[in-house]
């Protein structure tokens, strides 16, 4: 408590022999000036942001509208800050006061650039990675969070170098903790390990339709340190860890080529041999004419009189569409549905349903007493008796 005193003391004491020395023509300049800047600073970061994108332009550089606007409030706490460093050097403070105000400002100005720097990680990766690259959504995700977490600590160690802060001994101290710490974090760790061997394989992307056995079936909407999140069909959000993703059974519906279409086609017994051909070559014209599906080449294809049920006789139809968009294939798949039934309506033949036939048993007429009497006698019974 006394040294604090005393620090305090001393401050006010070089305050006050700075106050008999001061110039105070050059103090009201230098506070004309401040306000000057701080008056115009949106002017100036306007003005500064212009020149940078004159420069982009002339290296065939595009700066879009939301990296000016995310790198203009730096610009004017930047613009801010270095108006308020000249200030301080003009008005000469004592040392001590003079040191720690210096620092501040300058620690303010480091924090502006690399808020910048941050604000552009988002434009930067969209620039460096071209479409071209093939990146996925994860990866590109991940590779955003790994650049701003590094922006950050560069940032937290550039302002603990501004005040001379050893950064050794406290990653030492981070190193011992650690130890500690990483025990009671396997769960995470494993997590995040297996969500970087699932980004690795590719085994889905932002988007995709996924199914994890005996879990979840939705879209994947973004994958965090510890979990993936996936939105059911239900619009209910599920999070699944990352090391659960990694060791269960996944589909991944999106990545199909195709989507499959398999019929069976119930046609009345009526229906003739001619008529059953007719119906199945032009069911197979329709799916090769038609444009919704893929060729029998790429995709396997099967228009075929099947077999002989209790109520009908089945035409199987097995085909694939050319998307995979739910929406396109239910309007192929109603298309062909509306084909199939004039193809068949037009063939002379009509759609089966279930039926059963109940045919009663005839009931033997009640017999006369003198025939009971004769089969009595033949069964050797005698009536009399």
């Amino acid at each position: 408590m006394d040294q604090l005193f005393g620090f305090f003391q001393d401050v006010a004491r070089q305050f006050s022999g700075w106050l008999e020395n001061v110039d105070g023509e050059g103090l009201v300049v230098s506070g004309l000036i401040l306000l000057l800047v701080i008056l115009l600073r949106k002017t100036l970061s306007g003005f500064a942001v212009g020149a940078l994108d004159f420069v982009a332009t002339k290296i065939q550089i595009t700066i879009g509208d939301a990296v000016k606007q995310a790198i203009e409030p730096a610009l004017r706490a930047l613009i801010i800050s270095l108006a308020l460093y000249g200030v301080l050097e003009a008005l000469h403070l004592p040392a001590i006061l003079d040191t720690t105000l210096d620092r501040l400002v300058v620690s303010v100005a480091v924090a502006a650039i690399f808020a910048a720097a941050f604000a552009l990680v988002d434009a930067s990766v969209a620039w460096i990675v071209q479409p071209k690259d093939k990146m996925h959504g994860l990866q590109l995700s991940w590779l955003l969070k790994v650049l701003k977490a590094a922006t950050l600590i560069i940032a937290l160690s550039a302002v603990l170098k501004v005040w001379d802060i050893d950064l050794g001994p406290v990653l030492t101290g981070m190193g011992v903790l650690g130890a500690g710490v990483a025990l009671a974090a396997q769960d995470l760790f494993r997590n995040l390990i297996a969500g970087m061997a699932s980004m690795g394989e590719k085994r889905f992307d932002i988007g995709d339709w996924v199914r994890v056995e005996g879990v979840v079936e939705g879209i994947v909407e973004k994958m965090e340190l510890r979990s993936t999140l996936i939105r059911r069909f239900d619009q209910a959000a599920v999070h699944v860890p990352n090391a659960e993703l990694a060791n269960t059974t996944l589909i991944n519906f999106t990545r199909r080529p195709h989507r499959r279409i398999r019929w069976s086609v119930q046609v009345v017994y009526s229906t003739t041999a001619e008529q059953l051909e007719k119906i199945r070559d032009d069911i197979g014209d329709y799916i090769e004419t038609s444009g919704d599906f893929a060729p029998a080449d790429k995709a396997a294809r099967y228009i075929r009189s099947d077999k002989f049920s209790d109520s009908s006789i089945d035409i199987l139809v097995n085909c694939f569409t050319n998307t995979i968009d739910y929406a396109e294939y239910l309007a192929a798949k109603e298309r062909l549905l509306l084909n199939i039934k004039r193809i068949v309506e037009e063939a002379g033949s009509s759609f089966a349903f279930p039926t059963r036939t109940i045919v009663p048993e005839q009931a033997e007429p009640f017999p006369q007493s003198g025939e009971q009497h004769s089969r009595g006698n033949d069964l050797g019974i005698d009536p009399s008796k």
